[in-house]
């Protein structure tokens, strides 16, 4: 296995406020640390100590990607020696499915690529329980995923329900706790669209505000958000004109530029407050909502910390917000680097020597 070393570099730009107060980021500090001063940065592991540093594998998406370096740069500052192994072919629902494997001959091609040893590859995957579920039991999640009836509501599952379905196929990984956060999605409009059909942008205001209309619009979904034509149809009895399915950043701009009339996508994306867009509730629950969950290898798991469920409990919707705004834009950094500045904007972690 090779492991893609990334040198720490001096932070480019000022982070976005913190999203909780300073008395909040020190309580959880000291939650942490169970001292009166976060944790100093730890190096990541190098010679002899890669050989014993357990291996937090992650795929190619950037949120993934940044979540993995704040769990495993908060094992390291417990001395708990942790290397994050990009797989850039990968997912990391692949990955964590891989990892629950039983028995490598099972799936030969696993089998040889890791000499009959699963666990000589990784030992910890953070992934999204929604499309794990659905990756480790399809039967199972379609009955999840069934509308209830003449009551309007469904079809997606409540995130308790994915994670029960999940840890009933595991038969050599664990789950770690949950991100306190759920990641959810919204259908977004500009304002004029909203002034166009009278919708005032009030909380109380739905999806359903637009069902009437649906049939002449153009929507857009997110590559990333699976059934959201069927689940608009069967919930809301939305079926739009033209439905488009892109990658988020190519429907924000489609959106901005009124080539499409509204947008499905994660609901804690930047882009909702730099360009003012309203986002419309899904209070029937038509869309999937999923959390991110360290799925942990069974002969390491009376092992990890407390760190670990610690850090999922400050892993809430303000920090995942902190953590894409990071991520975005022209002055974006990388993955590690955002997650470096979470964790000391939240006092889990010193401050790194090399930032003055």
């Amino acid at each position: 296995m090779v492991f893609q070393r990334r040198g720490r570099r001096s932070p480019v730009r000022q982070p976005p406020p913190a999203p909780a107060s300073a008395a909040a980021a020190v309580a959880l500090g000291l939650l942490l640390t169970s001292c009166s001063d976060p944790p100093p940065p730890a190096p990541e592991p190098s010679g002899q100590e890669i050989e014993r540093a357990w291996r937090l594998a992650v795929g190619s998406d950037l949120l993934d990607q940044t979540v993995a370096e704040v769990y495993a740069m908060a094992l390291n500052s417990h001395e708990v020696p942790t290397v994050v192994v990009k797989e850039d072919e990968e997912t990391a629902v692949g990955l964590a499915a891989e990892l629950a494997v039983a028995d490598p001959q099972e799936s030969p091609e696993l089998g040889e690529a890791n000499d009959g040893d699963l666990d000589d590859r990784y030992e910890i995957v953070v992934a999204r329980t929604l499309p794990l579920a659905e990756e480790l039991d399809p039967e199972g999640y379609a009955e999840l995923t069934v509308p209830e009836g003449e009551t309007g509501v469904g079809p997606a599952a409540e995130p308790e329900e994915l994670i029960d379905l999940v840890e009933a196929q595991l038969t050599e990984a664990e789950l770690s706790e949950p991100t306190a956060a759920v990641l959810r999605s919204s259908l977004h409009i500009t304002s004029v669209t909203a002034e166009t059909f009278g919708i005032e942008g009030e909380e109380e205001e739905d999806l359903g505000t637009l069902t009437a209309d649906c049939g002449a619009l153009v929507f857009g979904v997110s590559t990333e958000i699976a059934g959201v034509s069927t689940a608009l149809e069967e919930t809301y009895d939305c079926v739009p004109n033209e439905l488009r399915t892109e990658d988020d950043e190519t429907l924000i701009e489609l959106l901005i530029t009124a080539e499409i009339d509204a947008a499905v996508f994660s609901a804690s994306h930047p882009a909702v407050a730099e360009h003012a867009l309203i986002s419309l509730r899904d209070v029937r629950g038509a869309l999937p909502e999923d959390q991110y969950v360290p799925v942990i290898s069974s002969r390491i798991a009376e092992e990890v910390p407390d760190v670990v469920d610690e850090i999922s409990q400050a892993l809430n919707e303000e920090a995942l917000l902190t953590l894409r705004r990071l991520l975005y834009g022209e002055d974006a950094l990388d993955p590690e680097d955002a997650a470096t500045f979470w964790l000391v904007e939240e006092g889990l972690l010193a401050e790194p020597e090399n930032w003055g």
